[in-house]
């Protein structure tokens, strides 16, 4: 009896492998749904995606090798999650034909059907998979299946025409990282926390952010302090007045149109603070003096 429940557990565990066609329009990406196998055997699925020939169904169509890591929630079981990375044709092919993945999402939230949707691109592009257990893909592209897709207990899925803000092309989608050695992490690329798009900025952050500390090099510069210098040309008070009635800003200080379409430069901006402080202290200063000679001339 044990050598038969070896059996058979063993047997639950095979690797499964195969292929399907996506049909419809090459434009769109079609829900198709796979099976969490895994999840009766109390593991996660894993799921390997991938076109290798980029000339595969028509010339330079593209190629595709992407693992999703998952598990159901299959009606209120919390430790469903869904992982994925995601590499594809980098160059050569237009980006409209070549980005095969477009979402990913737990169909089981309302049911126990156990299946995930996974939006790939259309047009009669051909996919090859391999998983570590049962996951019977069916595709909804209106040929194969009609659309939309009905998940049961919840909403109907039909296709997209562009990728969710959420997909990495090109890298790991996870839905949390913790990186608890004490070792150098290197991002080659830009970064952007709250946004998909940090332009040309190393990190983009699109929220609030808090630090303990902050330390800014240098810009190469020279640090204000040559404002206390004897030969500093400090602008008289009235013509100050009158720079600041024409412009409504400080000298050296950024207009507020500036700050809105440029933004500040942390490094720059202190530096300017704190040239307009020093030179506030030299005019307080000969104030100062000033003020002095008139009590002298009241008391003679």
């Amino acid at each position: 009896m044990s050598v038969l429940c070896l059996s058979i557990i063993a047997s639950s565990f095979a690797q499964v492998t195969g292929s399907f066609t996506v049909g419809g329009v090459i434009g769109n990406y079609y829900p198709v749904t796979f099976y969490d196998g895994g999840w009766s055997q109390n593991i996660a699925t894993e799921l390997e995606v991938g076109r290798s020939e980029v000339h595969t169904n028509s010339s330079w169509r593209g190629s595709l090798s992407a693992k999703f890591r998952f598990h159901t929630n299959g009606w209120g079981n919390g430790s469903d999650f869904i992982e994925a990375d995601i590499n594809q044709n980098r160059s050569g092919v237009a980006p409209a034909i070549s980005d095969f993945v477009g979402g990913w999402k737990d169909a089981s939230l309302g049911n126990s059907d156990n299946k995930v949707i996974i939006w790939l691109r259309g047009g009669n592009t051909t996919y090859f998979y391999k998983a570590n257990t049962t996951v019977t893909p069916v595709i909804y592209d209106g040929v194969t299946n009609s659309l939309p897709f009905q998940e049961s207990g919840g909403p109907q899925h039909s296709f997209k025409t562009s990728a969710d803000a959420y997909v990495n092309k090109q890298g790991i989608t996870l839905s949390s990282v913790y990186v608890t050695g004490n070792y150098i992490n290197y991002f080659s690329g830009n970064v952007g926390i709250g946004t998909t798009d940090p332009k040309e900025y190393k990190l983009a952050v699109n929220g609030a952010a808090i630090f303990t500390k902050v330390q800014v090099k240098a810009t190469g510069n020279p640090w204000p302090d040559y404002v206390f210098n004897s030969n500093y040309n400090l602008r008289s008070l009235p013509s100050l007045e009158t720079f600041i009635k024409e412009n409504n800003h400080l000298p050296d200080a950024p207009s507020a149109k500036e700050v809105e379409r440029k933004g500040l430069d942390l490094g720059e901006t202190q530096a300017m603070l704190l040239k307009k402080i020093e030179e506030l202290t030299l005019y307080v200063i000969e104030q100062d003096k000033k003020i002095k000679n008139l009590e002298k001339h009241i008391k003679h």
